[in-house]
C-alpha cells in the first residue's frame, strides 16, 4: 500500500485586537528603552573607573563582569608536573631573576634523566610532591585573601549575579531549584547564601520539614566541624569508583612506558587482546599481577576485594609495566603462539561479518535464452 502525504495543519494562534497589539509593542518599546538606558549607564561607569584610575577600558569590563581567578577552579595535581617542579626550583635556588633556567629547555636538556628518576619513585614520594603543590596553593589563596572586606565584596557581588542568572533561566525555560553555599572554616567571613525557588522552597519546608534559613545553619555547623573528615573515614567507596582507577592508573602508566620509548599517539589500553596488541606490538609487559590466573579487566577479576588488591598493587607500583628486551620478546611470541596451537586462547581472532544467504537476482537477462526456451516449448506441443 502506498504511502498517503497528509496536509501539514497550521497551528492557529489566536488574533490580537488593536489594543492588544499596541500594548505588546508599547511594552517591547519600554524594555528596549530600560535595556540601553542600562547600557548607556554601564558604559559611563566603566568610562569613570578608567579616567579615576588609569585603567583600560578592557581590564574595567573584565573587573566588573567578575572574569577573575577567584571563580576558576584548579586543575588536579598531576606528579610528573609537580616533581618535574620541584627539580626545576632546585636546579634554579639561588640564581636572580634572568639567569634561571626555563622549564620547556630544562626539560629539553634532562629529559631521559627526570624520566628515569620518576620512574624510581614511590608512590608515597608522589603524594608528598602532591602535597607539596597542594600547599603552595594554600599559602597563594591566603595570601589573596588578605583584604577580608575584598573578598566579602567580591562573593556577594558573585552571588548576586548568579541571583539574577537564575531567575532569568526561571523566567525563560521554568527551571526550578535552589543553592546554599556556606564558609569553610571559622576563618573566613562571608555569611551563608541561600537562593530558592517558590516551589524548591515549598519543597524543603513540606517535604524536608525544615526552614530554608536553617537548612544554611545546618550545612554551616556540618562544613565548619569538619564532620564530612570524620564520615568520610567511615565510608568504602564504591567497587565502580575502585575498578575506574584500576584502569585510569593502568592506562597512565602505559602511556608513560610508552612515551619512554617515543612511541607516537596515544595507545589505548586492550584487556581482549592484551598479548597480540599490547605486548607484542609495543614490546612492554604490565608484571607481577597480584590475582590469581593472567592479566584481564579489572571489571572481571572478581569481587570487591580482588579489586582493593589490584588498585593497591597498582599504587605501590608492584605491579607495573616494564619493556621487554627483543630476545625476551622473541621468546614471549614463540610461547604464545606454542600456547594458542595447544588450544589455549591467546590470541582473540575478530568476528568475521555475516554474510547474507538470500540470492540476488540477475542484473541482465537473456533474451536469446527465453526466446528458445520458448520455440522448444511449442515444438514440444506439437
Amino acid at each position: 500500500m502506498a504511502p498517503r502525504s497528509t496536509d501539514k495543519t497550521r497551528r492557529v494562534r489566536a488574533q490580537l485586537t488593536a489594543t492588544q497589539k499596541a500594548q505588546q509593542c508599547a511594552r517591547q518599546e519600554e524594555l528596549a528603552d530600560d535595556i540601553d538606558t542600562a547600557k548607556h549607564l554601564y558604559e559611563a561607569e566603566a568610562a569613570d573607573i578608567v579616567r579615576k584610575h588609569g585603567q583600560s577600558v578592557k581590564w574595567t569590563r573584565s573587573q566588573l563582569f567578575l572574569r577573575s581567578a577567584m571563580l576558576q577552579r584548579n586543575r588536579h595535581v598531576n606528579s610528573w608536573n609537580a616533581f618535574v617542579k620541584a627539580r626545576l626550583e632546585a636546579e634554579n635556588e639561588g640564581l636572580g631573576q634572568g639567569d634561571r633556567t626555563k622549564l620547556t629547555a630544562f626539560i629539553a636538556q634532562n629529559k631521559a634523566m627526570l624520566l628515569r628518576d620518576y620512574r624510581k619513585l614511590t608512590f608515597a614520594e608522589k603524594q608528598a610532591y602532591n602535597a607539596h603543590v597542594l600547599e603552595d596553593r594554600q599559602a597563594k589563596n591566603c595570601t589573596a585573601c588578605a583584604n577580608p572586606k575584598a573578598v566579602r565584596h567580591d562573593v556577594n557581588a558573585a552571588f548576586t549575579l548568579m541571583d539574577c542568572e537564575w531567575m532569568a533561566l526561571h523566567a525563560r525555560t521554568g527551571l526550578e531549584g535552589f543553592y546554599v553555599a556556606v564558609h569553610g572554616g571559622i576563618e573566613d567571613l562571608a555569611e551563608p547564601k541561600i537562593f530558592f525557588m517558590e516551589k524548591s522552597q515549598k519543597f524543603v519546608q513540606d517535604v524536608l520539614g525544615v526552614e530554608p534559613q536553617h537548612l544554611g545553619l545546618k550545612l554551616e555547623a556540618f562544613v565548619v566541624s569538619k564532620l564530612d573528615e570524620r564520615t568520610a573515614l567511615n565510608c568504602q567507596q564504591p567497587l565502580n569508583k575502585l575498578i575506574s582507577e584500576c584502569r585510569e592508573l593502568i592506562q597512565d602508566n602505559l602511556e608513560f612506558i610508552l612515551m619512554e620509548k617515543n612511541v607516537s599517539g596515544k595507545i589505548k589500553m586492550n584487556y581482549m587482546n592484551y598479548e597480540r596488541a599490547i605486548v607484542e606490538c609495543h614490546s612492554v609487559e604490565l608484571t607481577k599481577w597480584p590475582l590469581p590466573g593472567c592479566m584481564k579487566n579489572p571489571l572481571k577479576v572478581g569481587g570487591r576485594a580482588q579489586v582493593q588488591a589490584l588498585l593497591d598493587a597498582l599504587s605501590s607500583d608492584s605491579c607495573k609495566w616494564v619493556s621487554l628486551l627483543e630476545e625476551e620478546l622473541v621468546s614471549r611470541m614463540k610461547n604464545n603462539r606454542a600456547w594458542h596451537a595447544h588450544g589455549e586462547q591467546v590470541y582473540i581472532l575478530r568476528k568475521t561479518r555475516a554474510r547474507m544467504s538470500q540470492l540476488k537476482s540477475k542484473a541482465t537477462v537473456n533474451t536469446d535464452d527465453e526466446s528458445s526456451s520458448s520455440s522448444d516449448s511449442d515444438s514440444d506441443k506439437e
